[in-house]
């Protein structure tokens, strides 16, 4: 399978050409950047994009706005990529919040 055929790079492109059109060229020009990855150019020149600078780019990408990463969660289904953890992560309830405090509490309930 070539560079350009791997599953999680087709979905970094997909959300390329998406994201330019919603969020704007250069909020994702800055992502690319920032990530590592050469998905806006039109010529693949130098090395493929490795696998972690593209699940970085998702993860980036899912920051965008909460319709990002339901995007990015329905297209990772279709195109079979797992997700990094760091996208699929549980937020914290406040339970789990109370219990991360009592360290600094100087008293227990």
């Amino acid at each position: 399978m070539s560079e350009s055929e791997k599953p999680i790079r087709k979905l970094a492109e997909t959300l390329s050409r998406r994201g330019q059109t919603i969020y704007g060229r250069k909020i994702l020009v800055d992502m690319c950047a920032k990530t590592g990855v050469s998905l806006l150019n039109v010529l693949d020149i130098g090395d493929p994009d490795s696998d972690e600078s593209l699940q970085d780019f998702l993860v980036q990408y899912s920051k965008l706005s909460p319709a990002a990463k339901l995007t990015i969660l329905i297209l990772s289904k279709q195109y079979g990529v797992s997700l990094p953890e760091d996208l699929l992560g549980k937020k914290k309830g406040l339970k789990d919040r109370l219990e991360s405090l009592q360290d600094y509490l100087p008293w227990t309930p």
